[in-house]
């Protein structure tokens, strides 16, 4: 084997492992959810070439390379759960106090025009989160990316989001302003996969003031899948399409 085809093998392996790392990280579950076995295919098959180059290459230089890409998983690993924490708390800190003003009514600092709320009863500590996705134009909006937007009109908040539930049932909110010819999927996850014995629930008020409502079992988050796809909504009609099945690799086809 010449020595440029060496280098290229070992650049593929590097990009391979460290592309796939990076898919991983911003998918938005948990780093070793079903959802991210792709990547970990791709981690893996780069790995394996670095480990064959180990025979071809400087032994120094490929246990250099693997040291490198072991340390970016676990610190993918590492700040994936850090940063969840810390953004899950501020919020559980200010939310329990602010999230309903005298008249009992959800507090929304910001215009919007569509609500989407999840509640999953009091006392456990399930982390279920709400996520809003259109992947034909890329969007997810959850704990890791709580905002989209396109322009002033148009925007997309996850407004409070919560790991635990305790004596009050606090209710993790997404808001829409615009966005009207878009169509999104609602996803539910049980993130830390502790055991829901009390059915979720997600409710759905459109821009027309009309309310839906599911009830999500609290089976199907206690599964390997541990997802739920709750529906699809056409913004530009506000159509909403009952789905309500396991969320896998991908969205269930409309």
């Amino acid at each position: 084997m010449s020595r440029p085809l060496k280098w290229l093998l070992a650049v593929i392996g590097i990009f391979l492992s460290s592309f796939s790392l990076y898919t991983i990280y911003i998918s938005g579950k948990p780093a070793f959810d079903s959802y991210n076995i792709v990547g970990w295919v791709g981690f893996a098959i780069g790995f394996f070439i670095l480990m064959l180059l180990l025979y071809y290459l400087n032994v120094k230089v490929g246990i250099t390379y693997t040291l490198i890409l072991l340390l970016l998983l676990f610190l993918m690993i590492g700040l994936e759960k850090l940063k969840h924490n810390n953004e899950k708390t501020a919020k559980e800190i200010s939310g329990e106090m602010q999230q309903l003003d005298e008249n009992g009514n959800i507090i929304i600092t910001h215009p919007y025009d569509n609500l989407i709320s999840l509640e999953w009863g009091t006392h456990n500590n399930v982390d279920l989160d709400l996520m809003l996705i259109d992947k034909t134009n890329n969007i997810f909006v959850n704990f890791g990316t709580p905002k989209y937007a396109t322009d002033e009109n148009n925007s997309i908040w996850l407004d409070y989001d919560y790991q635990r539930q305790k004596s009050v049932a606090m209710k993790e909110i997404i808001s829409i302003l615009g966005m009207k010819d878009k169509m999104f999927s609602i996803i539910v996850m049980n993130y830390n996969g502790e055991k829901l014995n009390q059915d979720a629930v997600v409710t759905i008020i459109l821009s027309d003031r009309n309310t839906t409502t599911y009830t999500l079992p609290a089976k199907q988050f206690n599964d390997a899948t541990n997802s739920i796809h709750v529906c699809d909504i056409a913004m530009q009609t506000n159509t909403i399409t009952k789905v309500m099945k396991d969320f896998h690799n991908n969205i269930t086809q409309r």
